[in-house]
């Protein structure tokens, strides 16, 4: 079993696509990496992505862009990659020095909505 030691909880908006774009864009144009959120936090997001992401970007500073699925406001947010796995699937880090914790709550709470929630227990009668 993996030891998780994460301060931050992780929850999974189901659905939520989003997109990754280099920031500032490379020579020759912008990139925009287009995903699928596998889960995320106060602190960072882990997404599944449409195409492999090239080992040139891997020390970029990058947006991730989301519409926010209830009010289809879009959001962006800066961060670094903090890890990458298989090529497809990496996980970023919020750059929390250009983002208010109220940026990021906006996120959130719109976000959560959409995690699936844990049934709960029945109440048995003694």
């Amino acid at each position: 079993m993996e030891n998780d030691n994460r301060s931050r909880i992780r929850f999974n908006p189901a659905g939520l696509v989003a997109h990754i774009i280099i920031d500032p864009p490379p020579p020759g144009g912008e990139i925009v990496i287009d995903g699928h959120v596998v889960d995320m936090s106060y602190s960072g997001i882990k997404i599944r992505l449409c195409e492999p992401l090239g080992q040139s970007i891997e020390e970029a500073e990058l947006r991730i862009s989301i519409i926010l699925p209830e009010s289809g406001v879009p959001v962006s947010i800066h961060g670094t990659i903090k890890h990458i796995q298989e090529e497809q699937e990496c996980g970023l880090q919020y750059d929390a020095e250009r983002h208010q914790e109220h940026e990021l709550d906006d996120l959130m709470f719109e976000c959560v909505k959409l995690a699936p929630q844990p049934e709960a227990e029945p109440i048995h009668e003694v």
